[in-house]
């Protein structure tokens, strides 16, 4: 159920606050800097939390459930505020940023599936609403999907 909730804790997110950085594409070194966050008062998930990660590589987070992996993921694109330090992405503090210009630099697979009513399709184009059909089938292909998808009586 927690992890429900923090669902709807994301999507009833603020409205863009005006004066934020538009960035275009990023590069994508990112850095964890001090960073101290927690969900619950006193229970901190990470303090001084540091981690430097190079664009262009792959991160693998390995742990035991519940020590902070996900929510590493979920900072990034701000679903939720650190309380201390800071995360950069190419040297830009990410609380600069504006979030939709933050959140088109980012895709997340997270561990935790949500499937959506419609088509596969439009579940694969959820996080890109305006997604061509081209990016679209890449995506399935890259996910190794397509060739099952394309099996189904309605395809993508």
């Amino acid at each position: 159920m927690s992890g429900f909730r923090r669902f709807f804790e994301i999507i009833n997110i603020p409205e863009e606050e005006e004066g934020k950085l538009e960035v275009g594409k990023l590069k994508g070194d990112i850095v964890f800097d001090n960073v101290t966050f927690r969900y619950v008062e006193n229970e901190n998930v990470f303090e001084n939390f540091s981690l430097k990660i190079k664009s262009g590589t792959n991160v693998a987070l390995v742990g035991e459930s519940g020590v902070g992996k996900s929510t590493i993921c979920h900072l990034i694109p701000r679903f939720y505020e650190v309380l201390g330090g800071k995360i950069t992405i190419d040297n830009i503090d990410i609380r600069e940023m504006s979030l939709s210009s933050l959140r088109k630099n980012i895709g997340i697979v997270s561990q935790d599936v949500f499937l959506f009513t419609g088509t596969i399709k439009e579940n694969i184009a959820y996080g890109k609403l305006d997604a061509t059909d081209e990016e679209i089938y890449r995506a399935a292909k890259y996910a190794n999907i397509h060739d099952y998808v394309m099996t189904l009586e309605k395809g993508l």
